[in-house]
């Protein structure tokens, strides 16, 4: 049976993007992209190429090889392509391989235990856990990573458990509340929060950690399914925007302490921006992304973002769209984290903030000339008002569907001087009466004394 695949935009760079990441995420996203039904078979091919290679280079992971190369050959026979043979003579040898590494290993385990001494059991464990780790067991990993919990001498030690029990949790695709966990301890670890380095790294994983719990559920409003309501996700957006806003840009691009096995710094750049987009005030846009040096550095390895968010930020709605839809959105329906949850969600919120901006100077407002500055048909940009007017509550406002008006609900300015002048009125009432209380209180001596014995 043929694989039929959506077509999609080819101006995609595989091989750019996947060289972003380091370890098992870049075997992940490589898998990620060539599963995906919008991709097309010459990329699929591409990437189940990628990550056969990797898989071999960088792992000890005969199983994950053998479905690898299963998959790609299915791909190719719908295409009558010639199939790739199984390497036979690296699995014998990456069988024998690991067979002798573990028994070193667990014999250097046991001399370790026979000394009691902690820190050589905590690094036996330690490299037990990075064997199965690059084996892809990852559960014999943990089990290892965890064990050395009882062995830590320093807090410097205890960072590395966290951030090795961490990588597994990631990788897995496991995103419960166990890992928040691990973060929580992490940061508590005295002077932590010092180092720019291990901050750099703490970051990356709350922001991928937030995406991962937030795209467990809720579809998109244009699918006509459940969502879950909008302030979940700009909560969760808003802590994203936060978090990698604060990266310094030295430390996640440092050779010796680069984030690739968790995140780029293209992605850094991405999810930060989205997530502020749809979270950030405009004084907040323009001083923690737009005019903040540190986090423009990352900004700079994508510029059409920059444009992208600055175009938002000036109200020329129409380019900040077609850049969206256009420039981005192919890049981002093939990452692994935004996929298929966020996407949708992330660009109808986006636009749904775009347009309240619009409304707000503004009591009277000809839809014409409203469709033309987001660049929308009149009819669809009326319906999307009606669901933040009737269903979302986010604009208050009438439309005039005869006249395509759009007549904004304001109220007067004299009106909310009263309103605070009595709210004003009654905050000093309250506090005179319990002011005269507490005095009437102590002139006839009903207060509490110390007693001293």
């Amino acid at each position: 049976m043929s694989d039929t695949r959506a077509a999609v935009s080819t101006s995609f760079d595989f091989e750019s993007y996947i060289n972003n990441y380091t370890g098992y995420t870049r075997i992940s996203r490589a898998l990620f992209i060539a599963k995906q039904r919008r991709t097309p078979i010459t990329l699929a091919i591409e990437a189940y190429k990628s990550a056969l290679k990797d898989v071999q280079e960088l792992t000890f992971n005969t199983t994950k090889y053998t479905q690898i190369l299963e998959q790609l050959n299915a791909l190719l026979r719908s295409q009558n392509q010639p199939e790739i043979p199984i390497d036979e003579q690296w699995l014998k040898n990456t069988a024998k391989k690991c067979k002798q590494t573990i028994d070193t290993l667990d014999a250097q385990l046991k001399v370790a235990k026979s000394h009691i001494n902690k820190e050589e059991i905590r690094i036996s464990h330690q490299e037990i856990g990075n064997f199965y780790y690059k084996k892809g067991d990852f559960a014999n990993a943990l089990k290892n990573y965890v064990r050395t919990r009882d062995y830590c001498i320093g807090s410097s030690h205890v960072l590395e458990m966290c951030f090795n029990t961490i990588k597994i949790y990631i990788d897995e695709g496991n995103f419960s509340h166990v890992i928040q966990t691990y973060i929580s301890r992490a940061e508590s670890i005295p002077n932590v929060k010092d180092d720019a380095d291990t901050i750099a790294r703490l970051r990356c994983c709350q922001a991928i950690v937030a995406l991962g719990m937030t795209s467990g559920s809720g579809v998109n409003s244009r699918s006509g399914g459940q969502q879950q309501p909008s302030d979940f996700y700009i909560t969760k957006y808003r802590s994203i925007a936060n978090a990698l806003t604060e990266i310094s840009f030295e430390s996640a691009t440092s050779t010796h302490n680069a984030v690739n096995d968790i995140i780029s710094p293209n992605d850094i750049a991405i999810y930060g921006s989205l997530c502020a987009l749809i979270t950030y005030s405009r004084n907040e846009l323009y001083t923690k992304v737009l005019n903040n040096v540190n986090f423009k550095s990352f900004l700079v390895m994508e510029p059409d973002l920059y444009h992208l968010v600055e175009s938002f930020y000036k109200s020329k709605y129409a380019v900040c769209f077609d850049l969206l839809e256009n420039r981005f959105r192919p890049s981002l329906e093939m990452d692994m984290y935004l996929q298929p949850h966020h996407v949708e969600t992330m660009i109808q919120l986006v636009r749904e903030k775009s347009m309240v901006q619009y409304c707000l100077p503004y009591s009277v407002i000809d839809m014409r000339k409203m469709a033309t500055a987001f660049n929308m048909s009149l009819t669809t940009l009326e319906d999307e008002l009606c669901a933040l007017i009737a269903k979302k509550g986010k604009i208050a406002a009438r439309i005039d569907s005869h006249r395509k008006i759009l007549r904004t609900n304001k109220q007067e300015k004299r009106s909310q001087a009263f309103e605070k002048s009595l709210l004003a009125g009654e905050d000093f009432e309250k506090s005179t009466k319990a002011l005269l209380l507490r005095l009437n209180m102590m002139k006839a001596d009903l207060i509490v004394k110390n007693v001293k014995n």
